[in-house]
């Protein structure tokens, strides 16, 4: 009987990745078809290239599970043995990574814009959120740590000279990552909402033909990197700092859609005709900050590092490039200084993390509370009383002044929704009137129907007014978090984590962590909320429709809860079927998400904060400082204390 139920799962998750998965992503492409309207830059040739890699890429990583690990596949039911060859010795993932390709492929085939430019990058995320947020904790919980080291990976950190195939992976997972990157903000065009960051008396600025040189030059500069670095650790700090640069321009190309409009002039000289032909391949999109500046001092750190003799050289060559970006009239002078910063921030991103981090540690153990008799109020209230005000204030704002007390109603349904969940879910006999976020949604998203019933009032417009409130309520009622130790992490590296030694802490009166280092998930979630947050803000100014900024709330929302729930490490929280309640909870998030996207066409009102609102605010600030910060120390009735006794 235990074989035939075996086998029955087997096929049922077969049938859900090979069936279920694909056949609901092209139904999401062709629903939104009229949401995305950019060219697919991959011909149809290049797309069933793509295909092809990426059946062979499944089909080999398959294979050689069932033929080297003696079963399939690697998570749900996973192989007799751990499997580091075939392909495998390649990449550790070839089966998703050879599906990512197919998608797109797929969707050049079909030159379904909604496929490639939405589809196909939200199922890129959803496969690296499952690698992270499930698969890789699953994998070494069954296998143990592996010293696995495939082609396609970081160096170890040593003071080796790195491999010649360490080397050429290089150009394969950082410089190809990049290209991909740029290249996605440069083939659409110029949106319609761009910010040009040329400033009036620069704009009259002559080009400078002859600095096409050094502006050119960062090209082959930043290309032989891999190959004069000397160590594997130095390689391996190159890739991660490239890395941090790609992921966070990326972000700010997406969100802030600024454009540097090249200064026009007519060509004297080789040097100019240079130019225009590598204007002709670029784009003004994608200028602030400017990746030229960036390359160049990443490229000149490691070069320095390699010939330390002429390291001033490196230095005075990337000052050079970056100069040349305002000589060519490339760039502005914004986008150089940028630039810069960037760099820097790429630089001491340790220290600022060390920094965000120690000064996380010092809010989780800042407790303070005032009694008055039987009542108690606690300081993290008032972090949820500032939640409260901004998410009522970002929510009415979107509202004529008439539906003033629908939003304040709709916010304290929040509240109230938040309560009655944490007491069915994760009630404890030690939380009396614990919270919780799901909750909320289900008390907004009840209020919205009804609201929508009574009041005639549009449904995805003030459902959707809340969705671009919630990450910056979630952002401050992380703060809360932090000092109450609710949604605390598992232990981690003493690099990374921070420290509850404040006793009233939930670590210490219920998880039982007193001093431990672990996970700061509260930050996690501030930073994945901060991305979603001015991702809606963007779809905003493209006037994308409610429904849509409802879809991608909750896609992104429930990608960034998925992962950090792997993080977390609180003793209530319950389990079903191996992964935690809340992950399938935000997967469920991801699907209603998909489901939303294309289901109306009714476009957002324009943002206005009127007094009203900001009364309402007010009040609703308030209350939230009451529900989430006074209580009654001495009372064991329900809902009484907001911690242990």
């Amino acid at each position: 009987m235990e074989k035939v139920k075996n086998w029955f799962g087997k096929v049922m998750f077969g049938m859900l990745f090979i069936i279920v998965i694909p056949s609901t992503l092209i139904i999401w492409s062709e629903y939104t078809t009229n949401l995305i309207q950019i060219t697919v830059p991959v011909n149809r040739p290049g797309g069933y290239l793509l295909s092809a890699i990426g059946v062979l890429m499944v089909v080999a990583g398959m294979a050689h599970l069932w033929f080297f690990g003696k079963g399939l596949p690697m998570n749900a039911f996973p192989p007799k043995l751990f499997v580091k060859k075939g392909i495998y010795a390649f990449t550790s993932h070839p089966i998703y990574a050879g599906a990512i390709l197919l998608s797109f492929g797929i969707s050049s085939i079909a030159e379904s814009a909604s496929g490639f430019w939405l589809v196909s990058p939200l199922f890129t995320l959803m496969v690296i959120d499952y690698t992270v947020g499930f698969e890789n904790e699953r994998t070494i919980r069954i296998f143990g740590y592996q010293e696995y080291k495939p082609f396609l990976s970081l160096p170890t950190n040593s003071e080796k000279a790195p491999l010649i195939k360490e080397r050429f992976a290089v150009y394969i997972l950082v410089y190809l990552p990049w290209i991909l990157m740029y290249e996605a903000f440069i083939i659409p065009g110029v949106p319609k909402d761009a910010i040009d960051t040329s400033l009036n008396f620069e704009k009259e600025w002559p080009v400078f033909e002859f600095t096409t040189f050094f502006y050119l030059s960062v090209y082959l500069f930043t290309i032989l990197v891999p190959l004069v670095i000397r160590k594997k650790n130095d390689l391996r700090s190159f890739e991660i700092d490239v890395w941090f640069a790609t992921v966070v321009t990326g972000i700010i190309y997406f969100t802030v859609p600024f454009v540097a409009e090249q200064r026009q002039f007519t060509p004297h000289s080789v040097w100019g005709e240079l130019l225009l032909a590598d204007r002709s391949y670029d784009g003004i999109t994608a200028s602030l900050p400017a990746f030229h500046v960036i390359w160049a001092f990443i490229a000149a750190r490691y070069f320095a590092r390699s010939f330390r003799k002429i390291k001033w050289f490196w230095l005075f060559l990337a000052i050079l490039i970056s100069i040349s970006c305002i000589t060519t009239g490339n760039h502005s002078v914004l986008d150089v200084f940028a630039g810069v910063a960037m760099y820097l921030a790429v630089l001491y991103r340790v220290d600022i993390w060390n920094f965000i981090r120690s000064q996380s540690e010092h809010l989780a153990n800042s407790w303070k509370e005032w009694r008055w008799g039987p009542i108690r109020l606690i300081n993290h209230g008032f972090y949820a009383g500032a939640a409260g005000f901004v998410g009522a204030l970002i929510a009415g704002s979107f509202m004529s002044t008439y539906y003033g007390f629908i939003i304040f109603l709709l916010c304290t349904m929040a509240i109230v929704g938040a309560g009655l969940w944490a007491q069915l879910v994760e009630g404890s006999p030690k939380l009396q009137r614990p919270y919780g976020y799901y909750g909320s949604v289900i008390g907004v998203l009840t209020g919205c129907i009804l609201v929508a019933i009574f009041f005639s009032v549009n449904f995805y417009i003030l459902f959707a007014a809340f969705a671009v409130a919630a990450p910056w309520v979630q952002i401050l009622g992380r703060l809360r978090c932090l000092i109450q130790g609710c949604c605390h992490g598992k232990p981690s590296d003493e690099s990374i984590g921070i420290h509850f030694t404040q006793p009233y802490s939930r670590v210490n009166k219920i998880s039982g962590l007193r001093g431990a280092a672990l996970h700061p998930t509260q930050l996690y979630s501030i930073g994945t909320n901060l991305i979603t947050g001015l991702i809606l803000f963007r779809l905003l100014s493209l006037e994308m429709p409610a429904s849509f900024i409802i879809g991608m709330y909750f896609i992104l929302n429930g990608l960034g809860r998925f992962v950090e729930e792997s993080f977390r490490g609180e003793a209530q929280t319950p389990y079903w079927a191996g992964m935690r309640i809340y992950q399938w909870i935000a997967m469920g998030a991801v699907l209603f998400g998909m489901i939303m996207t294309p289901i109306s066409d009714v476009k957002m009102p324009v943002s206005d904060i009127t007094l009203e609102t900001v009364g309402w605010a007010i009040v609703l600030g308030v209350i939230a400082i009451i529900a989430y910060g006074v209580d009654f120390p001495s009372s064991n009735r329900r809902f009484a204390r907001l911690t242990s006794a």
